[in-house]
């Protein structure tokens, strides 16, 4: 009698102990198999703009730039959808960064913002620098204060097509900015140009080849 219990209680610790093998073993494989791969570097959203480098071109003055040095005020007119480039998504026809404006530093600048664009609401702000643009823009704020247009995220609210605004804000911070719209999925398909503040009152237009 002492010898069957004996075989008993030794089966059921081999069974246990098998029982325990193998459920070690499907739990390696199952964590074997939900390990995701090596996550690989961050990559921008499909069809996100990475920002560019400012164009080293030659400052140039347009006519839609006016700079007054005795008055210490920059005025630019300012076309959202100038041109049909970039799916009219564009300032002046620029975009993706092929465009560097710069103002003094200390200047009052006004921009005089028209949507060209025949079916798309349209906005325009000064913002900070970017790596890559965000799809969306959550309560976005100027670096200048009132350098932002109306509603500049809501596509029913901001620049209508033929339709125009006014933006007044002194450029009181030297640094390199962006000037982009906030319309969701704008910026971030290359609705943006670059923005400088300059210590030395140099004060321009530089652009690059798209």
């Amino acid at each position: 009698m002492k010898i069957g219990i004996a075989a008993l209680i030794g089966t059921a610790v081999a069974l246990g102990a098998c029982g325990g093998g193998n459920n070690a073993s499907n739990t390696a494989d199952t964590t074997a198999a939900a390990a995701p791969p090596a996550a690989a570097p961050a990559a921008a959203p499909a069809g996100s703009t990475a920002a560019a480098p400012a164009p080293q071109g030659p400052m140039s003055m347009p006519a839609w730039m006016k700079v007054d040095k005795a008055k210490k005020t920059v005025s630019l007119d300012i076309h959202a959808g100038k041109t049909p480039d970039n799916n009219h998504w564009n300032f002046n026809g620029y975009y993706k960064g092929n465009a560097t404006i710069t103002v003094p530093q200390g200047y009052k600048v006004t921009i005089k913002f028209t949507n060209d664009d025949p079916s798309l609401a349209h906005s325009i702000g000064v913002d900070s620098a970017y790596t890559t643009f965000p799809a969306t823009f959550t309560n976005p704020q100027p670096i200048f204060s009132g350098a932002i247009s109306a509603d500049p995220t809501d596509p029913t609210k901001a620049t209508q097509p033929t339709k125009s605004g006014t933006v007044t804000f002194t450029a009181d911070k030297a640094g390199s900015y962006t000037l982009n719209c906030f319309i969701p999925g704008h910026a971030m398909s290359g609705m943006w140009i670059h923005f400088d503040v300059s210590s030395d009152g140099k004060a321009g237009v530089q652009t690059s080849a798209s």
